[in-house]
């Protein structure tokens, strides 16, 4: 009887180091052979923007985006012909993006669309914020806002229709994301989004319209009375970023790019109107500042020999053994006198021989 031996060939750490490096698809789908000739689900949701549409600047960017055509976007074309880039290979060198047809499905501009309605209803459009038209919602009540949030039977959360189109108005430079671990899932999550430029002048909407929007917001905000209350809402919307740890205080390029937007879309009059008004109230409060210090001032009493007793003290003629030495003296003399009456600062300028002017 013979004996066969297989050879038995052992993978080396080399060989799996350098595996690892390489791009491993996703293994998502996998499971659905499970499914034993189960039908599979297209999609849990549709998107699509129910909410209240608010009054003012916002009212009038929602109705432009909603009447928006996306078959017809230069910039969706030109993106579909070259191919969509995920931001999971972004920095993968390897990855060719691959041509689509130009016209995009029902699905994509339902997504699109129902996205650029929460984006537009949510933004900040107060042109005195640092940066400008930020949407001021987490991603997870954007997604559930425009329809797009499935939670599982375990309790997770997905929203892929949203963060796919997400990725889409990205790379059309319609949006800037800035991206930071969440601290809840421990996942690389949006946590801000700042509308551009590009976004407001794609459907149809001028860089001077822009400009004058914002600049009537900001007068109907003066006129009521609202600056205040608009300030604070930011200030808010700050602290809550500071409080789960997102900043951008050290992605200069970022901060770069939204100062540049404000640039693009701020008046430069809208610039020097502040100025202006900063300076006026800066003379008013340096007025009212004035006239309270001449009131105490006036209303002041007038302590000419404790003053007189305190330079002379304080001179270098006198030493401080002969000031406690001559006080104490005043005071036996005098127990009647009080350390703050008049009486008692003169009596000792005229027991130091101080001549009194």
């Amino acid at each position: 009887m013979r004996l066969v031996f297989e050879p038995i060939i052992q993978l080396s750490p080399v060989t799996n180091s350098m595996t690892a490096g390489v791009y491993c698809p996703s293994r998502r789908g996998e499971a659905n052979r499970l499914r034993k000739g189960q039908s599979k689900t297209h999609r849990n949701n549709q998107p699509v923007y129910n909410g209240k549409t608010p009054r003012g600047i916002a009212a009038k960017v929602v109705a432009c985006f909603r009447q928006h055509d996306w078959r017809r976007n230069k910039d969706l074309i030109e993106l579909r012909r070259v191919g969509y880039t995920p931001f999971g290979r972004t920095f993968d060198p390897s990855f060719i993006p691959k041509p689509m047809r130009i016209t995009p499905r029902t699905e994509s501009r339902e997504a699109l669309t129902s996205l650029s309605l929460v984006l537009a209803a949510n933004c900040d459009y107060s042109p005195e914020s640092d940066y400008v038209f930020e949407v001021m919602l987490p991603i997870e009540d954007i997604a559930r806002r425009m329809n797009a949030l499935h939670v599982y039977e375990n309790g997770r959360k997905a929203y892929d229709v949203l963060l796919h189109a997400l990725r889409v108005m990205e790379q059309l430079e319609y949006v800037v994301v800035h991206r930071d671990r969440d601290a809840d899932s421990g996942q690389n999550k949006p946590m801000r989004i700042f509308l551009t430029d590009k976004c407001f002048t794609s459907r149809g909407i001028s860089v001077e319209s822009i400009r004058q929007w914002l600049h009537k917001y900001r007068q109907w905000a003066v006129a009521n009375g609202l600056v205040e209350s608009m300030q604070e809402k930011y200030q808010r919307h700050l602290l809550k970023m500071a409080r789960l740890g997102i900043s951008i205080d050290r992605h200069h390029s970022l901060k770069n790019r939204l100062r540049q937007i404000k640039r693009r879309v701020v008046s430069p009059d809208l610039g020097f109107e502040k100025a202006r008004t900063e300076a006026d109230l800066g003379a008013v409060l340096d007025e009212q500042a004035r006239k309270v210090r001449q009131l105490h001032t006036d209303n002041a009493p007038v302590h000419r020999y404790r003053n007189a007793w305190w330079r002379w003290a304080a001179s270098g003629q006198c030493t401080k053994v002969l000031q406690m030495r001559l006080e104490s003296e005043v005071r036996v003399e005098h127990p009647s006198l009080m350390p703050d009456d008049e009486k008692f600062y003169k009596l000792l300028l005229k027991r130091a021989s101080v001549p009194l002017s």
